[in-house]
């Protein structure tokens, strides 16, 4: 997605707080013909000295998040989001939920990091709660279902208010 956007003309900022991933991410990394790129940092996606962003995209960066933090974490990166806010979070079906609890069963030391199941009304309903959410709306949502991965594909998208967009009077 990022090579993509960046081949579009974009300049794409790629976050991760493992050194590991961004350095293969890097090595990885095909020629960008035009004027997009992609630069990459490793760090935390909601450090404010990243600055603003047009479009900010957290594929399966919030899975490991209970709602309410994911909400809050929504929240803080509306605050310097221009356009729209595209992410991902592990929806919560019967099967995931059995597979949740049965990985509990194992020692820590011998499983990924927990996935946390979301389901998408409930985490609507936070979102509409949040008021540094409230210039965002749920544009768009779709179920990525691909052998064993799952989840859901969530659009934020930022809602035009004339008045303050225009700088007309109130």
């Amino acid at each position: 997605l990022a090579v993509e956007a960046a081949r579009r003309g974009a300049a794409v900022v790629a976050i991760d707080v493992s050194p590991t991933l961004i350095g293969l991410a890097r090595e990885r990394l095909p020629a960008i013909p035009g004027p997009g790129s992609v630069e990459f940092r490793v760090g935390d996606m909601l450090d404010p000295w990243l600055g603003r962003f047009d479009h900010v995209v957290a594929m399966d960066s919030l899975i490991h998040y209970q709602a309410p933090d994911i909400v809050r974490a929504l929240a803080e990166l509306s605050l310097r989001t221009d356009g729209s806010l595209l992410f991902t979070v592990a929806p919560r079906t019967a099967l995931l939920t059995l597979m949740h609890a049965a990985g509990k069963l194992f020692p820590k030391g011998d499983r990924a990091p927990a996935i946390v199941p979301i389901t998408e009304s409930g985490l609507r309903r936070r979102i509409a709660g949040e008021r540094a959410l409230a210039r965002f709306a749920v544009a768009r949502t779709q179920r990525v279902n691909s052998g064993f991965y799952l989840s859901n594909a969530i659009e934020l998208r930022k809602t035009a208010s004339p008045a303050i967009e225009t700088g007309a009077a109130r």
